[in-house]
């Protein structure tokens, strides 16, 4: 058995006192070197313990969330340089201007207009750009867009925020500025939570989200960045071994590659064609990752060899059903217990809330963390064991 002291909120239970408040959050003190994590709703909370973890002076302000959309995490650091380097975000934006208190009627467009034209940290956001996104365009003269967000109940419909942002931009002084969909040099990203108003530069590019070494896809793929969110709650040690015994493409592995030095990084699936694909996505640069067409319920491993489990386990959906997952979940964490050390540690994400908290009560598993997140807008929960 898995076991460890229960110290969480189940994601299954209470959901509504589980979600993150929006009704009256704390006005944020703006000021220069604030930038935002964009992740999976949910992930904000992983993405700023690895900023702070591994970013000298980083440390998280405040969270908020896009429901549905996307979970924020906004903090500080000391400069931008070394922001490229975080796993867990989807993108990054420099936060440029900022404003709480804005009502919901549409006279309130003013003053969004007005707090776009004002902003005082817009070139400030570009430079961190350059520095973020090599090669990225700076300078006086630059194309833009804005992709605009609303989240709560507002008399003016998105595309009227939307339009307010960019004249605000247009009568900025600061640049000669030119409004331009296709091709623009910068993404202007203007957020409205409630009464908050956000405008942010984007830093990071399509890089971030999608990484270079992923040529190889298979259906329901975990997200890169969902990825290294589960190799960074394993608290990566350099004598590792892991183990991914539902490897899929391999993202995890290399995900837990990017974060530090490890012994071994093993991956199992029993589907031959997501094999092919996580030899592909490994290549030469990743190696020694060992991969393995191993059925996760007889795992060819000795008792207590394992350091680290890191897994996506089969939700059901696209792979198999809820009523072989009834069945073969026991079997799995049986077998994970067994080649698991003393000590060892659990990694899982999986979207079977009602299995889990079954097996729980059978004492098959006992979490000490669970964090709710949403993937591609499927509930789902991360689980972190420990054996004692």
């Amino acid at each position: 058995m898995i076991s460890a002291r229960q110290t969480y909120r189940h994601a299954g239970r209470d959901r509504k006192a589980a979600r993150p408040e929006r009704a009256h959050p704390h006005p944020i003190r703006f000021g220069p070197n604030l930038y935002i994590a964009h992740t999976q709703p949910g992930f904000e909370g992983i993405a700023a313990d690895e900023i702070a973890g591994r970013i000298s002076g980083a440390r998280e302000i405040t969270r908020r969330v896009v429901p549905d959309r996307a979970g924020m995490t906004i903090f500080f650091a000391p400069a931008a340089e070394k922001l490229a380097a975080i796993r867990t975000a989807e993108d990054l934006f420099g936060l440029t201007g900022y404003r709480a208190g804005i009502g919901p009627e549409n006279k309130e467009l003013d003053k969004i207009r007005g707090a776009a034209r004002e902003a005082p940290l817009v070139e400030a956001a570009i430079q961190a750009r350059v520095k973020v996104s090599p090669g990225t365009r700076a300078g006086r003269r630059l194309k833009f867009r804005v992709i605009a967000r609303m989240a709560g109940e507002h008399e003016y419909r998105r595309v009227d925020f939307q339009r307010a942002v960019e004249r605000g931009v247009l009568e900025r002084g600061d640049h000669t500025w030119r409004l331009e969909e296709e091709d623009a040099d910068v993404e202007l990203w203007a957020t409205m939570i409630d009464a908050e108003f956000f405008l942010t530069v984007r830093l990071s590019d399509d890089r971030m989200r999608h990484r270079e070494y992923k040529t190889a896809h298979r259906p329901a793929s975990l997200r890169a960045s969902g990825a290294a969110a589960l190799a960074w709650l394993s608290e990566p040690r350099e004598d590792d071994l892991v183990l991914d015994p539902f490897c899929g493409a391999g993202t995890i592995l290399v995900e837990r590659a990017h974060l530090g030095r490890y012994a071994r990084l093993l991956g199992s699936d029993r589907d031959a064609a997501a094999l092919a694909a996580a030899r592909v996505n490994v290549g030469a640069r990743y190696k020694p990752i060992q991969l393995e067409n191993w059925d996760a319920g007889a795992l060819p491993l000795g008792d207590a060899s394992i350091d680290k489990i890191i897994t996506n386990l089969p939700w059901g959906l696209r792979y198999g059903t809820h009523g072989e997952n009834r069945k073969l979940y026991p079997l799995w964490f049986r077998e994970f217990a067994r080649v698991l050390k003393s000590g060892g540690m659990m990694v899982m994400l999986t979207s079977e809330w009602r299995l889990m908290r079954e097996l729980e009560r059978t004492r098959r598993i006992a979490p000490s963390k669970i964090i709710r997140v949403s993937v591609l807008g499927k509930p789902a929960a991360i689980y972190v064991c420990r054996k004692e």
